[in-house]
């Protein structure tokens, strides 16, 4: 079978699953591919474990690791996958710098044959403990992804939502007046296992998206 003839077997088991009930199958379907994306993801944990036990040096200033601590995987070619031929070892800050130098504005990102944009969040003390914003200009590229992965850059924990179900909540009347008409994500206190949608310039409630957090920190 190929790739679209196995998605195909798939989706018509999650709708054989879910019948006519499609609280069910939101759930089939979001479990499944949560799951998908965690596995390939995890990947990465065995080829870092194996570049530590050789000893490899940071890729970037060729100084050996005092720890583990701040060590990033890095791939080599960003359109293939983590395995030990493709994946070195770097300082954190030497991984932030190789990236500040290849880095491309947000409007027109580097296609990485990844399937999953990441959008990170730093942790915030207020009513709301993550804000991500969608720019207008993000929007009109959203379907070169097959789904937004939402990570909190404190504890790698990731919220994956496929692109169709995102666009639902991102509607013109939801823009906000920041920036050239962002829309706001955020994870509002007291609500954290949900997405919450910022209201817009014209709309006055609030939407929420059940999350599904998955610990898989990505690292590039």
């Amino acid at each position: 079978m190929n790739p679209e003839q196995i998605l195909a077997q798939v989706r018509k088991l999650i709708n054989e699953h879910a019948g006519d009930d499609p609280d069910k199958w939101w759930y089939a379907n979001r479990y499944v591919f949560a799951r998908l994306a965690l596995d390939e993801r995890k990947t990465k944990t065995g080829v870092k474990a194996r570049l530590f036990e050789s000893a490899s040096p940071c890729h970037g200033c060729g100084q050996p690791f005092a720890g583990r601590k701040d060590v990033h995987l890095h791939r080599l070619d960003e359109t293939k996958a983590y395995s030990d031929g493709n994946c070195v070892l770097m300082h954190k800050d030497c991984h932030e710098e190789c990236h500040r130098k290849g880095a491309r504005r947000e409007s027109a990102p580097r296609d990485t044959g990844d399937p999953i944009l990441v959008k990170a969040s730093k942790r915030y003390d207020t009513s709301f403990i993550y804000w991500w914003d969608i720019t207008p200009a993000l929007y009109d590229i959203l379907d070169r992804y097959e789904a937004v992965a939402f990570s909190c850059k404190d504890t790698g924990l990731s919220c994956i939502v496929p692109t169709p179900e995102l666009r639902k909540y991102l509607l013109p009347d939801r823009q906000t007046t920041r920036g050239v008409g962002n829309w706001g994500i955020r994870v509002r206190r007291g609500r954290e296992d949900e997405l919450a949608f910022e209201p817009g310039k014209s709309a006055d409630e609030w939407l929420y998206l059940p999350a599904v957090w998955v610990d898989d920190a990505r690292e590039d």
